[in-house]
This record gives C-alpha cells, structure tokens and sequence, in this order.
C-alpha cells in the first residue's frame, strides 16, 4: 500500500506531459509532486476493509461510504469524469468503466486477505462498487494477485506464469513497450504493463522508474508497480518518509491503523 502511494506521488509529476516521459533517468519527488487519486481511493478501500474486519456486517456498504467520503473530501485529484459523478451522488450503480481506477485501488485487499481466493474475492468487491465491466475487474484481480504472491515469497518467474495463464500475456518487455507506448487509462492497456514494470525491476526504485519511463498513465501505473514492489521487495524506509510529507494526517491515520491490522504480522 505504500508502494502504491508512492509511485502515485512520484509518478504525478509527469502524467499527461506535453513531451511523455520516455527514460528512466528523471527527478522523484519533483515541484510538481503530489498524490492523485489513485492515493484517495487506496485510503478509502483501506478504510473500508478496516471497518468491514471490526463490523462484520460485509465490504460493499463500507466500500461505497468510504470511497464518497474521502473522494468529496479531497477532490480535484484528476478523478476520471463518470467516477467523479458516480461519488458526487448519494446513490448510483456502478457505471460499466473498463479503466484502471479499480486496479489502482487494490492494493488494500491483497494484504487484507488471508488467501489467494480470499484475497481475489475481496479484489473483486473492491472494483465492483463502481467499476463493474469485466475488464476493470479483471485487473483489480490481477494486480491484487499479484500482490498477494510476492508477499508470499512466490518468485518473479512463478508470478509471471500465474499472470500468463489466467490474465495477460506479458509477452513484452519493458523496453520492448516503451517505444511505441502512448497514455491510456483502460486496464486492459495499462495494467499488464505495469505488471511487467514490476517483473523487469531489480528493486522497489527500479520498478517505480519503468512503469514512469513508459510515458503513459504514469501516477497509475507507477502505483500499480509499487504496489507488487513493495510486496516483493519492501519499501526503502527514506522514499516512505518522503512520500509522507505529502500525505495529510488523516490519511497517515488511516495508513497506520491498517498496516497494524493486516500487513506488520504478514511481512
């Protein structure tokens, strides 16, 4: 989950920039640093897990009430157009998006479940309150999988092979992408790559620095890749203390409370 904040921090400084990003070689943390949505809504899954564990009353209820209040509470984060709509209304369905803003919400649920199907379930409610097309959810899916295997101490190659055969080919590498790539918000067209930003790293930086040096949805993507990141290699303790002084208090409250729920015991 900090992973997912941090590339979202260090990856906003160059999403939909007039030249894209097309190396490695850039500042963290520059002028234009911030954290987006992709921060918002992690906060507001995490929120809702945490309160669904306490009142076992279920996730979807908490999911929507959390999501609206921390997405109304800190807005002007560049929410996509029908999500903004969707949390600005007291009621409403979810809207048939096929965009990433499920997969890069995750994150929470990969740490919070205590298998890899449970861990899929919880991804699975996570996306639908909201983002219900197929694609949408298959990405929440795929990344929390993700997530929930590095943690576990699975290798990058038994990773990958799980990702190949229920969710992308991932027959690209990163610098095999890069070329050609151009800035999209589908799933289908962003997550795989940042899966693959993550199976091309050496360490947490390293993946951080593909999924911006593909110059596309860069806070996303980099959110995402520092999401399985930091499940597989661990967060260096300076990039977490910078990323922090960006994050307001009680976001940091929630981060807190729900790292000593669900991730200091599974680290």
């Amino acid at each position: 989950m900090l992973g997912t904040m941090i590339g979202d921090i260090v990856g906003s400084s160059f999403e939909r920039s007039a030249v894209p990003m097309k190396n490695r070689d850039f500042t963290w943390f520059g002028p234009g640093s911030h954290f987006t949505d992709d921060t918002v809504t992690t906060v507001a899954v995490a929120a809702a897990l945490l309160e669904g564990k306490q009142s076992h009353c279920g996730y979807i209820d908490p999911l929507r009430r959390h999501l609206r209040y921390w997405c109304r509470k800190y807005p002007h984060c560049g929410y996509g157009r029908l999500f903004e709509q969707w949390f600005l209304a007291d009621q409403g369905a979810p809207y048939g998006s096929y965009g990433n803003g499920a997969a890069m919400r995750v994150a929470p649920a990969a740490w919070a479940g205590s298998s890899l199907d449970e861990v899929q379930a919880l991804a699975e409610l996570t996306a639908v309150v909201s983002h219900d097309h197929p694609e949408a959810v298959k990405g929440a899916v795929a990344v929390a999988s993700a997530v929930y295997l590095a943690r576990t101490g699975k290798t990058k190659d038994e990773i990958r092979t799980y990702v190949q055969q229920y969710f992308y080919p991932l027959n690209r590498t990163i610098d095999e992408i890069r070329p050609g790539y151009q800035f999209t918000s589908a799933a289908a067209q962003s997550v795989p790559e940042a899966i693959e930003a993550f199976l091309d790293s050496v360490d947490f930086s390293d993946a951080i620095r593909n999924a911006v040096s593909l110059g596309g949805d860069t806070d996303t993507q980099a959110a995402m890749a520092g999401a399985i990141a930091e499940a597989y290699f661990g967060v260096p303790a300076e990039l977490w203390q910078k990323a922090q002084t960006y994050i307001p208090a009680d976001m940091q409250k929630i981060i807190l409370s729900f790292r000593q729920e669900f991730m200091e015991q599974k680290k």
